[in-house]
């Protein structure tokens, strides 16, 4: 094994063990303090380690988890210092660097290609909706046929927004990299059916209002985030969550909503 691997393994052994204790409660309350002041270090320590260590074998830097790792240990450090609220648990707030890494790809990288597609202009509908498409030459080539298909291109962020007078509902599905949707189903148009609107992707952000009245059924499926739906709230690393209003089942009119995410951020009242 190569010194820079090496380095990296033992770090992320390191990180690994004080997580595992950290969870099983297997660190005492003589110990935590210790742990808590050092602890900031290691991610810090893994970032540069990803950096720096890939040069020993003169190989390209890992930038994206390096430069992850340096934020999130730098914001422990804060958090520890009292100079803002940040704890180990809430890494999941960090889902806009994936915006802002891919920004200084498309800054610094090579052969980028982006769209914009805003629906307003193209369609009468009054919600607003437009998203954004990246483009980019795969820096691998593994093969003279992954070099045939390196072009890849996707939709990366899509924001949508639901909330004018009378619009009308209609069932959905998506999926994107990284979604920002607000719904206000108290202005819609809601036929006498089950909708189903389905989203996924990446990173969600999710804001929804609907009248008192309205039957609903959600289901959520995310690795962490928060999920506010009407008086619960989880917050931090999540399970799959489920949630029908008692009038679902004999309801005439009905919203079925199912979230899967990576990292969610979703708010569910009713008014």
């Amino acid at each position: 094994m190569s010194f820079g691997k090496l380095l990296v393994a033992l770090a992320v052994v390191l990180l690994g063990v004080y997580w595992l204790l950290d969870s099983l409660n297997l660190i005492s309350q003589g110990m935590m303090p210790i742990f808590s002041a050092y602890f900031p270090f290691l991610p810090i320590l893994f970032g540069a380690l990803l950096i720096i260590a890939p040069l020993f074998d003169k190989k390209k830097p890992h930038f994206f988890w390096g430069l992850f790792f340096l934020i999130y240990g730098s914001l422990l450090f804060a958090g520890q210092s009292d100079l803002l609220v940040f704890q180990w648990n809430d890494f999941w707030k960090l889902w806009p660097y994936l915006i802002i890494y891919f920004g200084l790809g498309m800054l610094f990288g090579k052969n980028f290609t982006v769209s914009v597609t805003d629906e307003r202009r193209r369609s009468k509908k009054k919600h607003h909706r437009h998203s954004i498409d990246f483009s980019w030459d795969n820096e691998h080539h593994h093969s003279e046929q992954s070099s045939k298909n390196n072009r890849d291109s996707y939709t990366f962020v899509n924001e949508s927004t639901f909330k004018h007078e009378n619009w009308m509902v209609k069932p959905m599905n998506e999926r994107v990299r990284i979604g920002d949707y607000t719904f206000d189903f108290t202005k819609a148009f809601i036929p006498e059916e089950t909708i189903p609107i389905t989203l996924s992707g990446w990173v969600g952000n999710i804001r929804i209002t609907l009248p008192d009245d309205l039957a609903y059924r959600v289901h959520v499926h995310a690795k962490v985030g928060d999920a506010k739906i009407g008086g619960d709230k989880q917050s931090g690393v999540l399970r799959n969550i489920s949630y029908q209003t008692p009038n679902y089942d004999e309801a005439a009119r009905k919203i079925d909503f199912t979230f899967d995410f990576q990292v969610i951020d979703l708010s569910i009242v009713q008014v």
